[in-house]
């Protein structure tokens, strides 16, 4: 039976609608929510889970490895041979080290060699000269019955007299050696005190941390107890906020120290031509030991050896040499030659084939030639007189060097009696400091004292601590600063080997020089008797000097 037109049209709309509502319910989410459906997220899910899971070809892995290993040549230093990536240093072998590997050393040690090749050449101008020609001419009429010649010339130069400019070129370039020599030492000499400086620096930084530490332990326990007064009513809450302000502060000072010890080993590690993460143990510690040089012995010393005075010495020398090949044109020049030549009209030069004119084919001349440059409108002349002045400057120069040096000897010379003198008082101070401390904090477990008064001795006993660190780091640098002011060489910065074998100094000897010093001032001064001491000898030495005074 044959449906109706209007029931097929019917048919087909309901038909269309059925299978456009997935479709239409896929693409246009619902106004009430917005977000993916579970199906899209499972399907981007699916789709993101095969790019990642996708093993790759053995042709991608070769392509990786490839641009992995071009990437490591692109940042691997030009040669890592006989460089230490861990090891142990001392102050001596720190500098020997720096002293061998600096890139800085090898340029000025490349230097110098370049100059000696200079001087070598420069003496190669005594002797004669060899030099051939050859050459082809063409001629008409012909010449020897040939219109083609072939010549071959030998000829032997030898300088005579060249009004005295090669001496004095040679003597130039042999200054310039001795000078590049020297500029080799004073780098030398200012790598050593670098060295020094930085590893005394890394010495101060590590106690200044050890002495944070003992800062923060100190502060610490003061909070412990300020915190158990307060729990059973005996403080206010006020001692416990001060203590954690002052223990965060503490800490603060801890983490800047160690911080500084980080970036003291890597510079260390950069000056030793090491990579800047090198794990290298630097051993040593601050100390003190006597330096006994006078000054005048510290000043001649730089006179004598000092490179910059010498090199401003070599320079007003070759100056003056300059002045000698300037006024060389003054004079004639004198050479003499000897000259072989052979003729022909062939490649070889073996002769003529058919010759009209009897003429060798082979001859050998000697002879000397002269030339003078009669005059030159003044050239020579003021070409003298500008070299005169250089001379003149680098006289100047070298004695405004020499005022200079002298100049830093006497200061730095002055900074090492400084920094010996605050160390005896800060070894003072930080007795009393500690004593200080100690009584403030037992007056106050005994509630007889305030928690200011804890917290103002501590940090009392920090900064005399501090003072204490600096002025020995002061100290020790005060000394390779002396050293490197009057031209000496160093390493170890004193010959003594406790500092270098146990990084300890000779503190005895402070010590014994602050009790020495304490006697006299106290016999040539009776009222330094109300002065507080610290030790039981000390006491004694009160009582014997005030029973003599009432003698």
């Amino acid at each position: 039976m044959r449906c109706p037109r209007w029931q097929q049209l019917l048919i087909l709309v309901m038909l269309s609608m059925v299978l456009a509502a997935p479709v239409y319910a896929e693409t246009v989410p619902s106004s009430g929510d917005m977000t993916e459906s579970a199906d899209m997220k499972e399907l981007d899910k699916g789709a993101l889970d095969v790019d990642i899971q996708r093993e790759a070809s053995p042709e991608e892995r070769t392509a990786v490895a490839e641009e992995i290993k071009q990437a490591a040549k692109a940042v691997k230093p030009e040669s890592t041979a006989g460089i230490l990536f861990s090891g142990t240093y001392n102050l001596k072998e720190a500098v020997l080290k720096a002293l061998a590997d600096n890139p800085s050393i090898e340029a000025a040690r490349r230097g110098a060699t370049s100059a000696e090749e200079t001087r070598k050449s420069a003496r190669g101008a005594f002797g004669p000269a060899l030099s051939t020609n050859y050459g082809w001419t063409y001629s008409k009429p012909s010449l020897n019955g040939s219109q083609h010649n072939y010549q071959w010339a030998v000829e032997v130069t030898q300088p005579i007299f060249t009004g005295f400019n090669l001496l004095a070129t040679y003597n130039s370039a042999a200054l310039t050696a001795e000078s590049q020599d020297l500029a080799l030492s004073l780098a030398e000499l200012n790598l050593i005190f670098v060295v020094q400086q930085n590893f005394i620096n890394l010495l101060t930084a590590r106690e200044n941390v050890e002495s944070a530490k003992d800062s923060v332990e100190r502060l610490a326990s003061q909070l412990k107890v300020a915190q158990a007064f307060y729990d059973v009513g005996l403080k206010p809450r006020i001692d416990v906020l001060r203590a954690e302000a002052q223990l965060s502060e503490s800490e603060n000072t801890l983490i800047s120290a160690q911080n500084t010890v980080v970036i003291q080993e890597a510079r260390l590690n950069t000056l030793l031509n090491l990579p800047v993460n090198a794990h290298i143990n630097y051993k040593g510690e601050l100390a003190y030991f006597p330096f006994d040089q006078p000054l005048e012995v510290s000043l001649d010393t730089a006179a004598h050896y000092r490179p910059d005075i010498l090199i401003a010495r070599k320079a007003t020398e070759i100056s003056q040499e300059q002045v000698t090949v300037a006024a060389s044109e003054f004079y004639p020049q004198v050479r003499g030659t000897v000259t072989w030549t052979k003729n022909g009209d062939g490649i070889e030069v073996n002769g003529y084939s058919r010759r009209t004119i009897l003429t060798p084919l082979a001859r050998t001349q000697v002879g000397a030639q002269a030339s003078w440059s009669v005059f030159s409108w003044g050239t020579t002349y003021f070409a003298t007189t500008s070299a005169k002045q250089t001379v003149l400057s680098n006289k100047a120069s070298e004695a405004n060097t020499w005022q200079e040096a002298a100049f830093e000897v006497k200061s730095r010379y002055l900074n090492i009696i400084n920094a010996a003198k605050r160390i005896k008082v800060a070894e003072k101070t930080v007795a009393a400091a500690e004593e200080a401390y100690r009584m403030a904090v037992a007056r106050y477990q005994a509630q007889v004292g305030t928690n200011t008064d804890v917290l103002d001795a501590q940090a009392d006993l920090s900064s005399a601590e501090a003072s204490l660190i600096s002025a020995r780091g002061d100290y020790m640098i005060s000394v390779a600063s002396l050293y490197n002011a009057t031209g000496t060489k160093v390493p170890g910065l004193t010959t003594s080997n406790i500092i270098n074998e146990t990084g300890r100094g000779l503190e005895a000897d402070i010590a014994s020089d602050i009790r020495k010093d304490e006697v006299a001032e106290r016999r040539d001064d009776t009222g330094a008797l109300d002065q507080p001491l610290n030790t039981e000898e000390d006491r004694q030495i009160e009582n014997t000097l005030e029973s003599e005074s009432d003698q």
